[in-house]
């Protein structure tokens, strides 16, 4: 099978779609993450949970809105409300900036690892977004046409500032994902593992390993594209252990539950839609590949799985965050 497509489609990793692995913070809370005292993984996984918050709070959303504002060719007129991240279903951006991302944030993970270079991406990343959200918050009033009316020369050194402040979020927010997501993940199997010696194969630990073979999926595709070692068959490996671990959920439905449980359920019942988007985007890409289709329709097919993974994450962070 002709690798060649997946070279084009490597070029512009940096700007698609990747969302985080579930943070600890919202793991905890429905009874997922192990006690800090018993595991040093989950000490490390509280750490990192404060940046994770922030990056899926914003960044999130925000590179969905960016991406709708490139597809649709940046008209000018569409500037001052591009940016709004409640059209993408987050919060005002101002918003989530202050609940989320204005704090010290790698606090934790300073206690933990005073010398993780991730703590001096962080803080960059917080000053170009802050940068942005004064750019920025007034984006949803804007939207709505409530915003206050820009002057032409306004207009045109808001839609300047765009153009410069845009590739500079994009590079802060990349080198926080670069350095996060390895750390994020390292240790997921050690504390799926502990979960499964004290609690057994129960609820909890078949929506950690669900949510964990969702993250080792996107990292197949982004390791393959990149590499250009991506296979068919190990696409097809990958997407049917993903769909095993979206169906281990059918055997606690119907069960005698516990409080816990039923709140488990209920959050994997309000990720079903993207979870399922996700898995049709998977099988899309694979049956056209098979198909020898072109590499644009493929590239198309990538991002499919990109975008159904984002929303998937991002709707169970949100709904997480929420509820529990």
């Amino acid at each position: 099978m002709n690798p060649n497509w997946l070279f084009p489609i490597g070029l512009g990793l940096g700007l698609t779609l990747f969302g985080l692995a579930g943070s600890g913070k919202q793991l905890g809370q429905i009874g997922l993450w192990l006690d800090h005292r018993d595991s040093p993984y989950t000490a490390q996984a509280n750490a990192l949970s404060p940046i994770i918050d922030c990056m899926n709070q914003v960044d999130v959303p925000w590179r969905v809105a960016h991406q709708a504002y490139l597809a649709e060719g940046k008209p000018r007129s569409a500037a001052p409300g591009a940016y709004d991240l409640r059209s993408q279903g987050g919060q005002d951006i101002d918003l989530a900036y202050r609940s989320s991302c204005s704090g010290d944030i790698g606090a934790k993970l300073r206690s933990l690892d005073p010398d993780n270079p991730l703590l001096a991406a962080t803080e960059r990343y917080q000053q170009v977004l802050a940068r942005f959200v004064a750019l920025t918050k007034d984006a949803y009033m804007h939207r709505l046409g409530l915003g206050r009316t820009l002057d032409e020369a306004q207009l045109d050194e808001l839609v300047r500032q765009l153009e410069i402040q845009a590739p500079d979020y994009l590079q802060a927010s990349n080198a926080v994902r670069q350095l996060l997501q390895p750390q994020d993940v390292e240790h997921r199997p050690q504390q799926l593992q502990r979960l499964e010696q004290r609690l057994g194969r129960n609820v909890h630990w078949a929506l950690l390993n669900y949510m964990i073979q969702a993250r080792s999926t996107m990292d197949l595709l982004d390791d393959g594209i990149r590499q250009r070692t991506l296979t068919p068959a190990q696409l097809s490996q990958a997407t049917q252990r993903l769909r095993q671990a979206w169906e281990a959920r059918q055997q606690f439905i119907g069960s005698i539950q516990d409080p816990q449980t039923r709140e488990a359920l209920y959050l994997w019942q309000l990720i079903a839609a993207p979870s399922q988007h996700y898995l049709q985007a998977l099988d899309t890409l694979h049956r056209d590949w098979l198909q020898h289709a072109e590499p644009q329709r493929l590239g198309e097919d990538f991002h499919a799985v990109t975008q159904g993974y984002d929303q998937m994450l991002y709707h169970y962070n949100q709904l997480a965050r929420s509820r529990y």
